[in-house]
C-alpha cells in the first residue's frame, strides 16, 4: 500500500464549492435526513458531495482459521462467547463470508459540511452533518444515533472554520485498543487520497499522539496540518470539503454484520507504521512477550508473577533456549521502541486488554495467545480478528475472572 497513492491521480479530485454564506449562527433545521449508504447518496446529490475514492479491500482468506484450542466448542462456552463470535457459531466454511462483510472502502467528500463533536455521546464524535442530511454510516456505534437527524446547526468558533477538513475521529477517540486499529487505518486511507492543503481532525492523548508522532517522524503528515480533538475540550468543527471514509456497502441492520479490523486495515496499518512495505522483515524473531497489565486494573494477571516464572521454565528446558529471549511489556519507553520490539516477537502472551494492540507490529506467523476472562461483558473478538487478518497464529486461553 502506497500512502501516497493521490500522486497517481487514479482517484476524482471534488472541486470546492461556493464559499459558505451562513454566519454561523445556531438554528433548528426542519427538514434533514439520515443517511446510510453515503454512496448512493451522493450519486443523487451532487451538489451536495462527492466519492472521492473507492478502494477493494484485500481478499479474505476462505476457510477463515478458527483460533487454536484444546477443545474449541468448550472454550467458547466457558467464555460466554458461543452466541457472539462468529467463528464460534459458524461452520468454519462459511467464516470467511463475513470476516469481513465489506468490500470496500470508501472516501467522501461533503460540502458545506459539519463535524460533530458527540451529539449522541461523547464517546461517539466525528459524525459528518450538513443542513441537508446526517451521514450515520454505520449503525453499530449506538442503536438510537443510527436513525436520529442532528437537527440544529451549532455556532462554530473562527478558529474551528475550515476550507478542506480531513474527519478521522472515531468510537473511544484515543483509547490504545480504539485508536491504533480503528481510526489509525481511516486516516491513513484519508491522508492517501485527500488534498495536501486538508487539515486533519484526529484525537488527541496517549496512543493517539505517540502513533501521529511516528506518522510526522516518517514524513506521512506535516504537523501544521493535525488539528487535535481534544477529550474535555470538545467542539464543532466546519468545512467547505469534510473528507470522511468508511467501510462500504454499510451493514448496519446486518445480523452478522461486521466492518471493523478489515484485512486490508490491518495489513495497511502494519507496513505503514512497521516501515516494511511488502518487503518482509530481516529481522530475528527471538522475543517471547507476556504482555503486564497495571496491577489492580480491570484484567489484569493476579497470577502474572506465575505466568512469567512458568513462560521462562519452558523455555530454559526448549531447545531454543539459547535463542529465545523472554520479556515483560509495561508499555514504558518511545511508541517506537514498542514497535521494534513487537516486530521480533515471535510468541506474544497477554490478558485481553489494549496492550495486545502491539500484534499490529508483529509479523506473520507469530504466536498471539490471548488469556480471556470467564463473566461480566461478552469478551469481544477484536484481537482475534485483528492477529487472523494480520496472519498470525492464534491461540485463546481460558481465563477466570470477571471483566
Amino acid at each position: 500500500f502506497d500512502w501516497t497513492w493521490h500522486k497517481n491521480g487514479d482517484y476524482k479530485r471534488c472541486h470546492i464549492p461556493p464559499s459558505y454564506t451562513s454566519k454561523f449562527i445556531p438554528r433548528k433545521l426542519t427538514s434533514t435526513v439520515v443517511v446510510h449508504d453515503t454512496y448512493a447518496y451522493f450519486r443523487s446529490h451532487p451538489d451536495e458531495g462527492c466519492i472521492v475514492d473507492s478502494a477493494p479491500t484485500l481478499p479474505n482468506p476462505i476457510p477463515h482459521p478458527i483460533p487454536r484450542a484444546r477443545s474449541w466448542p468448550e472454550t467458547c462456552a466457558a467464555l460466554n462467547i458461543s452466541h457472539s463470535w462468529i467463528l464460534c457459531f459458524l461452520p468454519q466454511s462459511e467464516v470467511g463470508k463475513y470476516l469481513p462483510t465489506t468490500t470496500h472502502f470508501v472516501a467522501t467528500a461533503t460540502f458545506n459540511a459539519f463535524v460533530d463533536k458527540g451529539h449522541c455521546s461523547t464517546d461517539v464524535p466525528g459524525t459528518v452533518f450538513t443542513e441537508h442530511a446526517t451521514f450515520h454510516p454505520q449503525g453499530w456505534v449506538n442503536a438510537r444515533c443510527a436513525v436520529d437527524p442532528i437537527t440544529r446547526l451549532p455556532l462554530i468558533k473562527p478558529k474551528n472554520r475550515h476550507i478542506e477538513l480531513i474527519d478521522s475521529l472515531g468510537v473511544y477517540l484515543s483509547a490504545p485498543g480504539h485508536f491504533a486499529p480503528q481510526q489509525l487505518p481511516r486516516l491513513l486511507r484519508l491522508l492517501a487520497v485527500a488534498p495536501t492543503t486538508a487539515k486533519v481532525l484526529v484525537a488527541k492523548g496517549g496512543i493517539a499522539d505517540l502513533l501521529v508522532d511516528v506518522l510526522v517522524e516518517r514524513g506521512v503528515v506535516t504537523r501544521d496540518r493535525i488539528i487535535p480533538f481534544e477529550k474535555g475540550r470538545y467542539a464543532d468543527h466546519f468545512a467547505n470539503i469534510v473528507y470522511h471514509s468508511e467501510s462500504w456497502p454499510y451493514q448496519w441492520n446486518q445480523t452478522h454484520s461486521n466492518s471493523l479490523h478489515d484485512r486490508t486495515d490491518m495489513q495497511l496499518v502494519h507496513r505503514v507504521l512497521t516501515g516494511y512495505g511488502d518487503q518482509p522483515s530481516t529481522e530475528k524473531r527471538n522475543r517471547v512477550i507476556l504482555i503486564k497489565r497495571k496491577p489492580g486494573h480491570a484484567r489484569a494477571l493476579i497470577q502474572h508473577e506465575d505466568v512469567a516464572a512458568f513462560m521462562k521454565s519452558e523455555i530454559s528446558k526448549s531447545n531454543l533456549s539459547s535463542t529465545l529471549h523472554f520479556e515483560v511489556f509495561t508499555a514504558q519507553g518511545h511508541i517506537g521502541d514498542h514497535i521494534a520490539l513487537f516486530r521480533q516477537a515471535r510468541i506474544i502472551v497477554a490478558p485481553h486488554g489494549a496492550g495486545l494492540m502491539n500484534c499490529l507490529w508483529a509479523s506473520p506467523r507469530t504466536y498471539v495467545v490471548e488469556i480471556g476472562y470467564s463473566t461480566g461483558m461478552l469478551l469481544p473478538q477484536m484481537y482475534a480478528e485483528m492477529s487472523l487478518h494480520l496472519d498470525h497464529n492464534y491461540w485463546l486461553c481460558k481465563g477466570r475472572g470477571d471483566y
